[in-house]
């Protein structure tokens, strides 16, 4: 008798969410993923997260923080509804749908007094072998990325520290740890932490920020209005590349 006991649960509660989407009182549960980035960055997910529950008060928001790889997967298997996620491979993962959200080349972030520093121009991925590297942990889309360069040029990446906060490996470059490889960085916050940056000589080291969904939509009515939010809400980038 379960299963048909939980087929009923599931069509009762699809019912009370069908009435609600019908007379404009958004009810239920929205799973939510975000990357570490996507909290640190010039959009305020924080602010449009409490502006759609002020405007849905009884609507509950399960917020989700992760890696990239990981929140892909518990999208695709109907674990979360929706995921603000770094990106590491050129082509949209099957199943989701995406919406490029940041899309920033990454550079190569050392002390000033690093040889690396000296130079000018883009700066040859081959460059970053056997040098002690930091960067986001695996399963992060930078980090997919370096890895997938790094294996382009002939050589596996020696990444010495792992951070996920935004600032840290930036932070940990500044002290001579080794060298960063991050999203770009503004001359300001270069200059605030002491760094020289240099864009990596490869067109496929970006750092991409997307936002993801099952492409047959969410399933309840109030997922589908969390994620028609951040859609209108999250910038588009000037110049997004193919993805």
């Amino acid at each position: 008798m379960l299963p048909y006991a939980r087929a009923a649960l599931a069509a009762a509660d699809a019912v009370r969410e069908t009435l609600a989407d019908f007379t404009g009182l958004l009810r239920g549960r929205v799973t939510f993923g975000l990357v570490s980035c996507g909290t640190g960055h010039a959009f305020d997910v924080a602010g449009l997260l409490a502006g759609f529950h002020t405007a849905h008060p009884a609507v509950e928001i399960a917020l989700t923080e992760d890696t990239s790889a990981r929140m892909l997967a518990a999208v695709r298997a109907g674990e979360l509804d929706i995921a603000l996620v770094g990106l590491a491979e050129p082509d949209p993962p099957a199943g989701l749908s995406l919406r490029l959200v940041i899309d920033e080349p990454l550079v190569a972030a050392v002390a000033a007094d690093d040889p690396l520093a000296a130079g000018s121009g883009p700066l040859p991925v081959a460059a970053l072998r056997d040098r002690r590297l930091i960067c986001l942990p695996r399963g992060t889309g930078v980090r997919g990325v370096l890895e997938r360069i790094c294996a382009g040029a002939g050589f596996s990446p020696q990444v010495a520290f792992e951070a996920a906060a935004p600032q840290l490996p930036a932070q940990l470059a500044a002290r001579g740890l080794g060298v960063a490889v991050v999203p770009a960085l503004s001359e300001a916050a270069a200059a605030a932490f002491g760094l020289r940056t240099r864009p990596l000589d490869e067109p496929r080291a970006r750092g991409r920020v997307t936002l993801a969904w099952r492409t047959e939509g969410p399933a309840s009515p109030a997922a589908r209005a969390l994620l028609d939010v951040l859609r209108d809400a999250l910038p588009v980038p000037a110049d997004p590349h193919p993805m």
